[in-house]
C-alpha cells in the first residue's frame, strides 16, 4: 500500500486528502498527476510537562479612605 495525497478532487477524494491505496491505483493517479507519493514518515509528537513557575503578583491595590479621626460628640456636648 502506498499513502499518497490528492493534487486536485478525484471521486469521492477532496484535494489535498491523504489516503493509503493498492500499488497499481495509486501509481495509476500518480502519474496522470492528480495525486502525489506522500514519502513523510508518520512523525512521534511529544508533549513537555510545563512547570508551575512563581510570579510576583503585580496587581495595583485599591486602597480605601483613609479614617478621619472624629472629634468626641460627648465632650463637645458637655461643654
Amino acid at each position: 500500500m502506498k499513502k499518497i495525497t490528492f493534487t486536485r478532487a478525484w471521486r469521492a477524494y477532496r484535494k489535498g486528502q491523504s489516503v493509503e491505496m493498492t500499488g497499481g491505483l495509486a501509481t495509476q493517479l500518480v502519474a496522470q498527476g492528480v495525486a502525489i507519493e506522500d514519502r513523510q514518515q508518520d512523525l512521534i509528537e511529544t508533549a513537555a510537562i510545563e512547570h508551575d513557575a512563581e510570579t510576583a503578583d503585580a496587581t495595583p491595590r485599591r486602597r480605601g479612605r483613609r479614617a478621619v479621626p472624629k472629634s468626641d460628640q460627648s465632650d463637645a456636648a458637655s461643654s
